[in-house]
Formats: C-alpha cells, structure tokens, sequence
C-alpha cells in the first residue's frame, strides 16, 4: 500500500497555497529526492489559450523555489501537441505559455519545450509491456536528473479522467509517441447530428477530414492516426469515439509510456495532484466547462497509480455541482464515468499488474 500525502484548500492568512505545497513536500520527504545540481524538471500543462482552468504559474513558481531550495536547477516544461493549435511546435507553444503567464518572470526559472522545435527531439529508452518494448520520451525531460510532476485533475474524454499518468505518458511523448499512444482510435462521424461547421476539418492534424457531396464530414479511416480531437472540438457531439480494437489498450499503452518514464527517474520523480477546477475536459481545448465538482485538495505521493486512484476516488465521493454537466446524473454512475462512459479502472488495475505502482493507497491527512 502505498503512501498518499494530503492537504484540503481551506486557505487562511497563516497557511495559503504556497506553505500547504512546501508542508507536503517537505511532510514527504521529497527534498531528499533532488540533490546539489540537480537538472529538474517540473512537468506541467501550460493550457491551450482560451482555457481558464490550467494550474496557474504561481503554483508552479512554488515548486521552482523549492527545487531551487534543495540545491536543483529547476525549468519548467511540457512537449509540443499532435493536433494543430497554438502548442504543435516549439515557437508557438513558447508563445502560447507566454500569453497565459508561463516566464521565466513568473516562474522564476526559464520555460523549455522538452522534444524541441518540431517535436522531433527525444529519445527511445526501454520498457518491458505488452505494447511497447520501448518509449519515446522528449530529451529534456530524459535528460533532467530529477522531475516534479505536477497535474491538474480533470475529465478526459478518452480516458474518463487525466491526472498523473496522462501527464507523464503524453506530456512526455513527442507527438510521434502520441500518435502511437492514440494508433487505434478511429472515429466516425455521425451524419444525421453533423452541423457542416468545419471545426473538426481545421483541427485534424493530418487532413483526413473533409465535407462528402452532402457537405457533411467524413473521416477518411486510412489517414487518421486516431487523436481524438476531432471527437473534442465538434460542438454537436457528431465525432464520438469508435474503438477500433479492445479500448484497454489505449490505457495500456499509456500506463507502459510511464513506466518507460518512471524507471528512468528511479527514486527521483515525485507527483504533486491538484483536485481543482475539475472541468470536464482536458486543458488541451481552448474553453472550459465549469468544474463538476468543489475543490477538493491537492495530493503528492511517488507512486503515480496510487495518486491518481486517490484523486478518482475523491472526485467520485464528492456532490456534483449544481448546473454542471453531471448536476443531473444517475446516481448509480460514478461522477468520472458521469462526464465520460469509460472503464477508468483499467488502468490503474494494469498500472499494478506491469509493477508502476500500487492500486491501494494509505491517505496520510497534513
């Protein structure tokens, strides 16, 4: 069983964000992890610009600080998208981070886009899975001595939820990683709910898209590399997501991706969760619905499947806001499966079977 430190957000004058973050670091241990020069990277999700919910850059200067404390070189990081948007390369990214406040001002330590400018920096290292016998992570973030994860928890509409190991398995991959990751996805529109309104066309990263002689969009299968966004961005929710194959395995392939990550850093990485702003979505669209639950706390623990089993657990015991998307929900649907109708507990039950963590945890209350 596996150790899961917590602290709630009820702030006041003589205990804010800031010193509940460094009692959890400090209450864990973790600033034993990082040593004298250490390159650290903290992991984190910059928002694609529109979207309000990503963790804010004063959070994140928390933890430069205390990397910078433990005698570490701390930067801030994240890899570029598959889909188009404002972070599919480097310069824009780099663009994207500045307009929602990410610099080296802000954060007190410099932004780096970890797989470089086209997404095509990074390294095979091994992993023994099913799926892969190795990963492709970013070369900065292999590179870095020690990393501090540091996840937003929300919904996700491929995986029920994203915490920890999302973070980890695509915030580490170059998108030629996330495009495998995300092989056997194929989705299809449907015809009667389709709008004709082009989202879905100007936001596939590989043209498969386009509108058929009744000006409807079609998805041409041989093309599609399976990323979803199409399913997020259309509006009339026409793109649902069809399973090619058995949909465990996409979870699968991501919880493999992290091990690859995880055995690298050895004792070295540590996982910070903040159960806030649970939005329905992930920071990757250029909105967000309003949260479906109330803030809950934030999280750390070494063990990614035990972090991100606490958060589920957490959201699922919660009530669901009044006028969110689950405000009217069966009540004998789990709040995760309540947003999206996915068999979230896979992958914590393969995260254990594969050796990346433990599926039960011990919450030790700060």
């Amino acid at each position: 069983m596996s150790d899961v430190y917590f602290t709630d957000m009820k702030m006041s004058s003589q205990d804010n964000m800031a010193s509940k973050i460094r009692k959890l670091f400090l209450k864990a241990g973790y600033h034993e992890k990082i040593t004298d020069k250490d390159f650290v990277a903290i992991k984190t999700h910059f928002g694609e610009y529109g979207n309000l919910a990503f963790l804010p850059p004063p959070l994140l200067r928390v933890f430069v600080t205390l990397a910078s404390e433990c005698g570490g070189t701390p930067f801030v990081t994240d890899t570029n998208t598959l889909y188009r948007g404002n972070r599919s390369n480097a310069i824009d990214h780099l663009k994207n981070a500045e307009m929602n406040g990410f610099n080296q001002i802000t954060l007190g330590a410099p932004v780096i886009i970890a797989d470089g400018i086209r997404g095509n920096d990074f390294v095979e290292v091994p992993v023994k899975g099913k799926h892969y016998s190795s990963v492709k992570v970013a070369s900065a973030i292999q590179e870095a001595d020690a990393m501090i994860v540091v996840s937003h928890v929300k919904g996700h509409e491929l995986f029920g939820f994203g915490g920890a190991i999302k973070n980890v398995a695509m915030g580490c991959a170059p998108p030629s990683g996330k495009q495998s990751l995300h092989s056997e996805i194929k989705p299809k529109v449907k015809q009667k709910k389709c709008e004709s309104c082009g989202m879905c066309i100007k936001r596939c990263p590989v043209d498969a898209i386009s509108f058929n002689d009744e000006k409807k969009a079609f998805i041409d299968s041989e093309i599609c590399i399976g990323c979803g966004e199409c399913t997020v961005i259309c509006p009339y929710d026409a793109i649902p997501v069809m399973w090619k194959t058995d949909k465990n395995a996409l979870q699968e392939r991501t919880v493999e991706y992290v091990k690859g990550v995880n055995d690298q850093k050895k004792e070295k990485i540590v996982y910070f969760n903040f159960i806030m702003n649970v939005t329905p979505e992930c920071d990757c669209v250029y909105w967000n619905d309003m949260p479906v639950v109330a803030d809950i706390g934030i999280l750390a623990s070494t063990d990614p499947v035990a972090i991100d089993r606490a958060s589920v657990d957490m959201i699922n015991a919660a009530q669901p806001l009044s006028g969110s998307r689950i405000a009217d929900k069966d009540p004998a649907m789990d709040n995760i499966r309540a947003m999206f109708p996915i068999d979230w507990e896979h992958l914590f039950e393969y995260g254990e079977t594969i050796g990346l963590g433990e599926n039960s945890y011990n919450i030790i209350t700060l």
